[in-house]
């Protein structure tokens, strides 16, 4: 079974600032306890177009990370309702397409340096060949750890649901319903 990984992580020690967003925002998910300066979250999907309205109610950095092991990995990053970064990887094709519609690495590099993490060489890392993608530790991976990410791993609305509430409350995950 291929890794169908897509979270939320919210630039913030205050776990309630991800409740507020989630609610603020009228949608539903898993808020995780906050791990190197990030709160990650999963939103249950009902057809809206989840970054728009997440951006409009958004207090601080929010990191938006999908990866889908066989076909793609995307990275967005807004800073509270501005889109700063904007990339996707997709290899489901023809071949790799690369598309960096907002490809501003600052953002990132500042975000890697505060978790005291080396940027030497993060393009590269955004511009891998389809031939040498390592499916034990992706680009995608490579990323997450750099900024201090820790839940994003097998990580989505299908794969929290079939978790019972006891076995939630033990890994510390909220449920906002």
């Amino acid at each position: 079974m291929s890794e169908f990984s897509e979270s939320y992580h919210l630039k913030t020690l205050d776990q309630t600032k991800a409740v507020t967003l989630l609610r603020d925002s009228e949608m539903t998910g898993y808020i995780f306890s906050e791990k190197n300066g990030w709160i990650s979250f999963v939103v249950d999907h009902r057809g809206k177009n989840t970054n728009d309205v997440l951006s409009d109610s958004n207090p601080s950095i929010l990191v938006h990370y999908v990866y889908l092991e066989d076909h793609m990995w995307s990275l967005r990053v807004y800073n509270k309702d501005e889109l700063v970064f904007d990339y996707k990887a997709d290899w489901a094709g023809e071949g790799l397409v690369i598309e960096k519609d907002l490809f501003n690495l600052e953002h990132l590099e500042n975000l890697i340096l505060e978790q005291g993490n080396s940027i030497s060489d993060l393009e590269q890392i955004f511009d891998f060949k389809d031939s040498k993608i390592n499916y034990e530790n992706p680009p995608s991976y490579l990323i997450a750890q750099r900024i201090g990410l820790t839940n994003y791993e097998w990580v989505s609305s299908d794969n929290l649901s079939g978790y019972s509430d006891d076995q939630l409350e033990e890994m510390e995950i909220l449920v906002i319903e």
